[in-house]
């Protein structure tokens, strides 16, 4: 995001909305930096959290009783919202569920940390009266860029002579 999509999005004047998961800022000389993310957000960027480990929330873990699962979610939807507010000073109100799985108890304890958003990858319309935590939108991996670029194609030239 730092070294290819930013310049190009500055170029043009455009800013971008990222999620990020906090087991891997500042890991390795390819992972983006508190630092990095904080100029991002000076120049219009909107820092979101995606958790702070990206673990599937949506399902108990094999190893894991109610209580540890329960615990594993608090920490990873609570404590990425508290760490992000922190270092970048503000307060994050969008969620990226990993994997864009989620059940009741996630979206539940979403809202109870505070944010205000929270987005999926189900792929749909979001009518005024959708749910504010489960906004869907399309994810779009590699395997998915001519249908992608298709659906961006929207206008004809037709003339009119």
């Amino acid at each position: 995001v730092y070294d290819v999509a930013y310049p190009i999005l500055k170029k043009y004047g455009f800013t971008a909305t990222l999620f990020i998961y906090l087991d891997y800022v500042g890991v390795s000389s390819k992972a983006i930096t508190w630092e990095q993310l904080r100029e991002l957000k000076r120049e219009g960027f909107y820092i979101g959290s995606h958790s702070v480990a990206h673990s599937d929330l949506s399902k108990q873990k094999k190893d894991e009783d109610r209580k540890a699962y329960f615990s594993r979610l608090k920490k990873e939807i609570f404590r990425s919202k508290e760490i992000i507010d922190a270092k970048l000073g503000q307060d994050t109100f969008i969620f990226s569920y990993p994997f864009g799985r989620q059940n009741q108890t996630v979206v539940s304890l979403a809202r109870q940390a505070g944010y205000k958003i929270a987005v999926t990858v189900d792929r749909g319309p979001n009518p005024f009266f959708a749910d504010p935590f489960l906004i869907k939108r399309d994810q779009i991996l590699k395997r998915d860029m001519d249908r992608f670029a298709s659906r961006l194609k929207t206008f004809n030239y037709y003339p009119l002579k």
